[in-house]
C-alpha cells in the first residue's frame, strides 16, 4: 500500500504543471506597455519583462523579444502597493520605474522610463 501511495505521489508530481507556477501582469496606457512574467510565490518575482514605447522595445530575455536589454532591480508588491525598478543591463543605472495601487479589482499607476517620459497605466490585467 505504501508503494502504491508513493508510485501516485511521485506521478501526481510529475503531472504538474509549470503554467499553474507562473502568470502576467499587463500594465498599459497611452503608447506604452509594461507586460511581466511572474512566479507565483508568495513575493513578487519576476521571471521576464518586456517594455514597449511606440516603435522602441525592452526586453529583459533577448531570446523572447529583442530589444534593448533591461534587468529587473527590484520588485515589491503586497495587497495594496506594487512597485519595480527596471535598470540597464550593467546595473549601472535606473531606466524605468512603475509604481501602482492596488485597490480590489482594480490596480493603476505610473510609469517613467528615463529620458522618455512618464504615463499613467492600468494594471488590472493579470493572469
Amino acid at each position: 500500500m505504501k508503494r502504491t501511495a508513493a508510485a501516485f505521489l511521485f506521478f501526481a508530481g510529475l503531472g504538474a504543471s509549470p503554467a499553474h507556477a507562473t502568470g502576467d501582469i499587463s500594465c498599459t496606457g497611452e503608447g506604452v506597455s509594461v507586460d511581466m512574467l511572474v512566479g507565483r510565490l508568495q513575493v513578487l518575482s519576476i521571471l521576464r519583462t518586456v517594455i514597449t514605447l511606440g516603435d522602441e522595445t525592452w526586453s529583459s530575455d533577448q531570446s523572447y523579444v529583442k530589444g534593448t536589454p533591461i534587468t529587473v532591480g527590484q520588485a515589491f508588491e503586497d495587497d495594496r502597493f506594487m512597485a519595480i525598478d527596471f535598470m540597464d543591463d550593467n546595473l549601472e543605472r535606473i531606466v524605468g520605474r512603475i509604481r501602482v495601487v492596488n485597490l480590489d479589482e482594480i490596480s493603476a499607476g505610473a510609469f517613467s522610463m528615463d529620458g522618455k517620459g512618464s504615463w499613467i497605466v492600468d494594471c488590472s490585467l493579470r493572469g
